[in-house]
Parts: C-alpha cells; structure tokens; sequence
C-alpha cells in the first residue's frame, strides 16, 4: 500500500484540480459522501444514533460540513458544531456550512461545547494534515473532552493533533475509533502513535487519480504486507544442500557481549543459512564452542583482550571467500584497534555487507564514506546510531524523520534499515513500513537476531532490498507469536530463534 506525505498529499490535491480538473468543490463534496458512509457503518446497529459533527476553519471542516449534510439527506440525527467562528469559515467550506444551515442542521459555535454524553458518534472535521506549530490551549481541551466520552470517534483524513509525517503529538490529540483517509494513507498513521490513535484506517476514494499514473515527488513510501512474503518465501529446492544453502561470516562479539555474537549466529541459521562461520577471540573461544554448536568458528588470537583488532584483518579477509554475505559488527565493541579493523573491513571486503550495531560507530557523521563502498551493503541502525551517522540530534532526527530519510535517499546508494518505530527500510527512491512487531522487541540482543536473519536472507540468494524488508517482516512476526506465551515485559532476544521458525514454516507449503 502506498503512503504520503503531507507535502505529496497537498502535491496530489493540486495536481487532481490542475491536471484532472475536478474541482475542490466536487473533492469535499465526495470526501463528504465517503465520511458518511463510513459513518453510517460506525452506527449501524445503534437505534436512533445521535451524531455529532467537529468542524474547524480549513478543507478539514469543510469536509465535515459536507458529511453533515449527506447524512441529514439520510435522515440521521445530526448536529455540528464549529470550533471557529463563523466569519472564519471561507471558500468550499463556506459553501457546504451554507448548505447545512439551508438543510436546518443544528449549529453551535465553540466556547459553548456540548456537555452532553449522549452523542453515539463524534466526527472529527477539526485539523487535518494542516497542523503545524503548538496546539492552543482550548483545543487541548476539546481534544481532552472528546477523548472522555463513551461515543465513538471516526477522524477525517488524520486524527487531530496527530503529525501526519511522523506518527508524534505535542500536546494532545485525538484517540480515534476510524479513520478516513483519502488519496492514501499518510505516512504518520503508520509511525510512533500513528497506530495507537487512529484506530481502523480506510481510504476513501473521492476523485483522485491513481497513484500509479502520475509522478508524485519525493520517495516512494510502501507499507510491508503479508502478501509478499508468499511470493519470495517458498518452500528450498530438493536438491539443496548446506553450501548451497547459503554461507554467512559473522564478525561479532567481545568481552562481555558474546550473546551479541550467539544470538546473531543462531538467528542466520534459523532462517535458512546451510553454514555460519563465526569469528571468536582465542581467550573466549571457549564461550563460542560450547555454545554455537550447530556454526564453525574461526579462533583468532588475541593475547588475552578479548577483543578482535586490526591484527585479524588479513585472517578474517581469507575467510571472505567462502562467504556468501558477511555480517560485521554485533557486539565487537569500540576498541581504537577494532574501530581500525571495521574501517579496513568495510572497505576491502567485496561480498555483500551487512554492519550493524557497534561496526557502525567507526562512521559517525560519514555517511558519504559507507555510500562510497562499491560492494553491496546494509547498515541497520537503531535511532541514536542513526543520529550519530548523520551528525544529528536524535530529538531532531524524530521530529523531521520524512526529511532525514529523503536526505538519505540522495546521499546513500545502499540499503538502510532504520530500527525506529516502526522499522523503515530504505533503498533508491523506496522506502518501506513495517507494521509487524510490538513493544516486546525493546530487549538487548532483538537487534543481534534481526542483523542475522537479514544476512541469512543476503547468503541465500535475496537482493540486500528485499532482505532488509522481509528480514524486519519475520522478526516482527515471530514477536507477535510470543505475545500469547510470554507478553511483552517476558520476551528475551533468544525467545526469537526459537518461534523464527514457525513463521517461516507458514510460507515452506510448497
């Protein structure tokens, strides 16, 4: 499904009228036409339903008004009220409020707010994509008012208060049972909070043309669906063997985070990889042996410092051969020497690269030095990794996330997976949402399981894209399939490995 902005969005509105010449009149008169239907639905079984239309100064009211009036054609107890005044109330908006005092639907004015309980339904016409800037405190109450009765809430377009870019609120916002959204849904919905107050989210058609036709600027956003793993996840070959399986060099671990290296070990070969081969420091080489049973490790000397430095670059490089993907980074610490190492490793090692975590750090605020790596590469970091790549504040980061991404998108020419909530993997001009996973996953180690699955993903065949997508897909899913057992507080990094499998086995039927 595809996403925009609130730029993209005010870019099709325009476009629709200039291009398609349908009129903004006919846009709010059919968004009108959507509202109420959905409407209608909310309060189907309720006898006699008592609907309460919110309108404000802009499209979004104007929206409202123009839902208002169908419904009253449709014999429904309606009323509005405007949180402006009237004089306020300008262009198509003016024409549809117009239309309803014609229609004799009641009509109030803020400050004198409805104290009544009795509303079955409330329309939220109050804001829109149009938000910008701190909330006024009269709003906050109405936005508290609403949330506090019993009725049910269908929002218009986005819920008020919701930053439609990037999922966040300042003060306060509307909590949503549905809502309707035209064009596509905004890319905010699917972030942070976007979800939580939302609720059901339905696109309403009301004249735009199709996505597919026109060239919308910016990139392209995408929400990750279920129907695609079906298409890339089929059941291995009869003739498959452990070398043709795929082969993954995992370069991971230190004093005090060998877990890092175990759990990314495992989680490659949960999810297909035939052979992992796993680099371990000679004075922990006895923590690696005894618990990757299933994986072959490379033992490096290391005079006891329990640390991989520049002196293994030449050993671990003649490992790079055999390798079909090679992961670098979970848990190998911030050494000088090792930071040495992962520079040198970034550079000169030609299969395809996934660096995570601490093989990260070396890079901050280079960006262009990991764009320049000819081989193919993945960087996977979280928002604080992500920060200190770009030499950004990550309260910045959060706040101005669809332009820090379009940044990226012209400045890197790899894969980026973006561990924010939710994950959001970049390549190109695409960018894809996945919605799977749950709070669950906010446990040391989820990270190290989710860099392996996409490098098992990278070993067997998979372009680093599609690796990086579906990797977050089963990493999610295979959370989700723990809430029953374990919760979210319950859930641990090596609970994955464990139901990883049962999520691939869904798409291994034939």
């Amino acid at each position: 499904m595809r996403l925009l902005s609130s730029n993209q969005a005010r870019y099709l509105d325009r476009i629709t009228v200039d291009k398609f010449k349908i009129s903004n009149r006919d846009l709010m008169k059919n968004a009108g036409k959507e509202i109420a239907f959905y409407a209608k639905r909310m309060v189907n079984n309720i006898p006699n339903p008592i609907i309460l239309v919110l309108c404000g100064k802009g499209n979004n009211g104007g929206d409202g008004y123009a839902a208002a009036s169908f419904l009253q054609h449709d014999g429904f107890n309606v009323s509005v009220q405007s949180i402006v005044e009237k004089e306020l109330i300008k262009r198509e908006a003016l024409f549809f409020y117009e239309e309803c005092v014609n229609l004799g639907i009641p009509i109030s004015f803020y400050p004198s707010l409805k104290s009544t309980n009795d509303f079955h339904l409330i329309i939220d016409g109050l804001f829109g994509i149009g938000l910008k800037g701190p909330i006024e405190n009269n709003f906050i109450k109405i936005f508290t008012w609403l949330n506090n009765l019993n009725s049910k809430i269908l929002s218009i377009d986005v819920p008020s208060g919701l930053n439609c870019d990037n999922g966040t609120f300042r003060e306060s916002l509307v909590k949503a049972d549905c809502t309707v959204t035209f064009g596509a849904p905004k890319i905010g919905m699917y972030l942070r909070h976007g979800p939580q107050y939302c609720g059901k989210i339905v696109v309403g058609d009301i004249g735009f043309p199709s996505l597919d036709n026109i060239d919308i600027p910016g990139p392209i956003w995408k929400i990750n669906n279920v129907d695609m793993l079906d298409k890339y996840l089929k059941k291995p070959s009869i003739d498959i063997n452990k070398n043709s399986a795929g082969k993954v060099l995992i370069i991971a671990g230190s004093q005090g985070m060998t877990g890092a290296a175990i759990l990314s070990t495992y989680a490659a070969l949960r999810s297909g990889a035939g052979l992992t081969l796993t680099t371990a420091p000679k004075s922990l080489s006895h923590i690696y042996e005894q618990a990757i049973i299933e994986g072959i490790t490379l033992t490096l000397n290391d005079q006891n410092s329990g640390r991989l430095g520049l002196e293994h670059f030449e050993s671990i490089m003649d490992k790079v051969k055999w390798a079909d993907s090679v992961l670098l980074g979970p848990g190998l610490g911030r050494d000088f020497s090792t930071q040495k190492l992962i520079r040198k490793l970034v550079k000169y090692i030609d299969k395809p690269l996934i660096l995570d975590a601490d093989g990260l750090f070396p890079f901050s605020n280079d960006i262009l030095t990991l764009s320049k790596r000819v081989h193919p590469l993945i960087i996977t970091p979280h928002f604080g990794e992500f920060a200190n790549i770009l030499d950004y504040k990550v309260e910045n980061i959060i706040a101005e996330f669809p332009d820090h991404l379009d940044s990226l998108l012209n400045n890197f020419n790899h894969v980026c997976l973006v561990k924010q909530i939710p994950i959001c993997t970049t390549y190109g001009n695409s960018v894809r949402i996945n919605i799977t996973g749950n709070c669950g996953l906010a446990t040391a180690g989820t990270g190290d399981v989710l860099a392996g699955v996409i490098a098992s993903f990278v070993a067997q065949g998979f372009s680093s894209y599609k690796s990086a997508f579906l990797g977050a897909h089963i990493h999610g899913m295979a959370s989700d399939y723990l809430l029953d057992k374990k919760g979210y507080r319950g859930q641990i990094a090596s609970d994955l490995l464990e139901s990883i499998p049962r999520v691939l086995k869904l798409y291994e039927k034939s």
